[in-house]
């Protein structure tokens, strides 16, 4: 994939264009559409990936070890946390881990074999 189709990709997910990104970012038309012959600057680069919500290494390399994408859904739980005061979202993290805790506790246990009882004869 090159960096014009990295950055396509990133911006459909974010329900945007090349285009919007460079009316945006104060990019003249079509600068981005030449970045695949001729390497953007490093500023305009990072502003890019910035608007994306990722890395300049992502978008140069691909390597999405170093990205940073955060889906829509990803973005908004991050809001509504940041909107509570400090303490609560401490006591919310503490909450939450405990609720997985449990939920995964009553996967395990439905998915441990009933126990025999000695009874063989049940319901005749």
């Amino acid at each position: 994939m090159t960096l014009l189709e990295r950055i396509k990709f990133l911006a459909k997910q974010k329900n945007t264009n090349i285009k919007n990104i460079e009316l945006v970012l104060g990019l003249g038309n079509g600068t981005m559409r030449r970045w695949d012959n001729s390497p953007p600057s490093a500023d305009k680069l990072l502003k890019v990936a910035n608007l994306l919500n990722t890395t300049m290494d992502y978008l140069m390399t691909g390597n999405a070890l170093s990205s940073q994408i955060l889906t829509l859904e990803d973005e908004e739980w991050l809001s509504l946390i940041h909107q509570l005061p400090s303490k609560a979202q401490y006591e919310f993290r503490g909450e939450l881990k405990g609720y997985i805790k449990r939920i995964n506790e009553e996967s395990v246990a439905a998915d441990k074999p009933m126990k025999k009882t000695g009874t063989t004869n049940m319901g005749k």
